[in-house]
């Protein structure tokens, strides 16, 4: 018995992970609808799952792609599937990891500034970014060698375990702390996931630039907010200020 297709798996016709967003944000896109046991990443759907699911979306008319060799992996994609334009968006963020490794020093592979240059196609699905995301964070903290790159605090891994006095009710106790992938220009501000705009910190030096970075939004929408009273003021037509959806 085969499974029931499904547009909203990664590979609709075989069992697969389940991509179907809500409308909920979450630090990596919009929240998926079903998430694993363990709540790291999205639920596999299999025959029984498909056969119950309320949200399986396919069209009986849908016509299946023929199979077309792939130049990167050098393996077959359906024409158009997830699975091929996943493996050419990786291929090509790999072009600019070893890009970037001939352009900057050994131990600061990153841009200061940051970028705003995408790592892959402009026109690639929102679904293909998120998927070339979840691998890139990997590869960004192999790259600088699970060291946070402003106090250089070492992992020797994604995460490790340390002593927190507020645990267990004051009482002190262990536990786990992971790396993070940080946006040198943040994707509110025009930001991309091109491996030069990305750098590992720890937790306490991340939040330093997120608490930055949420000053200076707040200080930015103040700012357009009065200038929109002031054109209001005037008699101009007064104009949503689109940094209120942020």
């Amino acid at each position: 018995m085969s499974i029931l297709p499904c547009r909203h798996r990664l590979l609709p016709e075989r069992e697969s992970y389940c991509w179907r967003e809500t409308t909920r944000l979450a630090e990596d896109g919009m929240a998926l609808m079903f998430q694993a046991r363990d709540g790291r990443g999205p639920v596999r759907c299999d025959r029984s799952l498909a056969a119950a699911c309320p949200f399986r979306e396919w069209s009986d008319r849908a016509e299946k792609a023929r199979m077309v060799d792939c130049p990167y992996c050098h393996r077959r994609h359906r024409e158009g599937s997830n699975s091929q334009m996943l493996c050419e968006a990786w291929s090509s963020f790999k072009v600019e990891l070893a890009r970037i490794r001939r352009e900057t020093p050994e131990g600061h592979r990153y841009y200061d500034e940051g970028t705003s240059r995408p790592p892959y196609d402009e026109h690639t699905t929102a679904l293909i970014r998120r998927l070339v995301w979840q691998r890139l964070k990997a590869a960004v903290l192999r790259r600088d060698r699970y060291r946070c790159q402003d106090c250089g605090a070492s992992f020797n891994g994604r995460r490790r375990k340390v002593y927190d006095p507020h645990e267990r009710g004051g009482r002190g106790g262990y536990r786990w702390e992971s790396l993070e992938v940080h946006h040198i220009v943040p994707r509110v501000l025009g930001g991309s996931d091109h491996p030069g705009n990305l750098k590992t910190l720890c937790p306490a030096c991340h939040q330093v630039y997120t608490h930055d970075l949420t000053v200076d939004l707040v200080v930015r929408r103040r700012e357009r907010r009065d200038l929109m009273w002031e054109l209001q003021d005037q008699d101009e037509d007064f104009v949503e200020d689109p940094w209120d959806a942020l």
